[in-house]
């Protein structure tokens, strides 16, 4: 289909996801089509360009299109010539812990656990397995939508706690406390966000809530934890069931894109056997605060208290 943009693009899933075809992601087209290709990714939320052979500072540039490129604050996972680019490795790459090969895996949204969330991230397949390390989208948007009106409505009242450095179990060998020194702990405070919140761009709901170990969710702000932790459960299992998830398999210089402010992703890595290398780049770029879908609900802010 070719969206009121201009480019063309055939959907990959039932409610979102699509690739773009003949559109080599060149600087001059960058330049030219940088505004078209933006609308396509709204309307979509997923984006896929295949075999795009690109430089990194190239595919830099191409984050442009939707936003300002944003540093992670890990600094042992940042590019070393691109310091706004992320190295995705399931390697023992030099000057890494271990646990960063599956860095990304379980489902989550960039930066949710700060003060301002990531808007748009995208990745570069450089070295890509013949099979495995695919990696999942769910349309969280489509999922709200989905809901009972009167369901709605009151989880547009909640808001949720986040903390990038937060575990139930901090010997769990995904816990991030394990690989982030005094300094990023000290970066990443407690914050709470709506449970639902409201796109800055196409003005659509969603729901903005992750699992609790990999996706930095504490809980449900001022409910019991018995029944924060069940409706954590029931609203991830409802966003990650079939009807609302892509599964993109690598081919060798795919670029994908998403949208993180209504779309969840994960990684697959964990299950990849190392003998089978898989390297990617990535970029996130800066967000905008969260709209509550609600008002009374409240923005996105510092949680009074803190989680160690």
């Amino acid at each position: 289909m070719t969206t009121d943009s201009g480019v063309y693009a055939d959907r990959l899933a039932g409610t979102f996801a699509a690739e773009v075809k003949g559109l080599p992601l060149t600087d001059q087209v960058i330049e030219d089509k940088g505004r078209e290709i933006f609308e396509t990714y709204l309307a979509h939320k997923v984006l896929v360009f295949r075999s795009q052979d690109i430089t990194p500072s190239t595919f830099a540039r191409f984050g442009t299109i939707f936003g300002r490129p944003e540093e992670h604050h890990v600094v042992k996972l940042r590019h070393p010539e691109e310091p706004t680019l992320t190295y995705l490795s399931n390697q023992n790459e030099p000057g890494r812990n271990k646990e960063m090969k599956t860095s990304g895996q379980g489902w989550h949204s960039d930066y949710s656990y700060k003060l301002v969330p990531g808007s748009a991230t995208m990745l570069h397949g450089l070295e890509i397995p013949e099979s495995g390390g695919d990696t999942l989208f769910a349309d969280a948007e489509a999922a709200f939508a989905a809901l009972p009106e009167e369901r709605k409505e009151h989880l547009r009242t909640l808001r949720v706690r986040h903390q990038y450095r937060w575990s139930p179990d901090r010997e769990d060998p995904w816990a991030r406390w394990k690989y982030i020194g005094p300094e990023e702990r000290r970066q990443t405070p407690e914050i709470t966000h709506p449970l639902v919140r409201r796109h800055p761009d196409t003005g659509r709901e969603t729901l903005f809530l992750q699992p609790r170990v990999i996706g930095s969710v504490i809980a449900i702000d001022g409910m019991p934890e018995a029944e924060s932790t069940a409706l954590i459960e029931e609203l991830i299992a409802h966003i990650t069931s079939e009807p609302f998830v892509y599964r993109h398999r690598w081919n060798p210089l795919d670029v994908v894109v998403w949208d993180n402010r209504c779309v969840l992703h994960s990684a697959t890595t964990k299950d990849l056997d190392e003998r089978h290398v898989r390297r990617l780049l990535r970029l996130t770029t800066h967000g905008q605060p969260v709209t509550p879908s609600n008002p009374e609900t409240g923005h996105s802010r510092l949680s009074p208290t803190s989680a160690d």
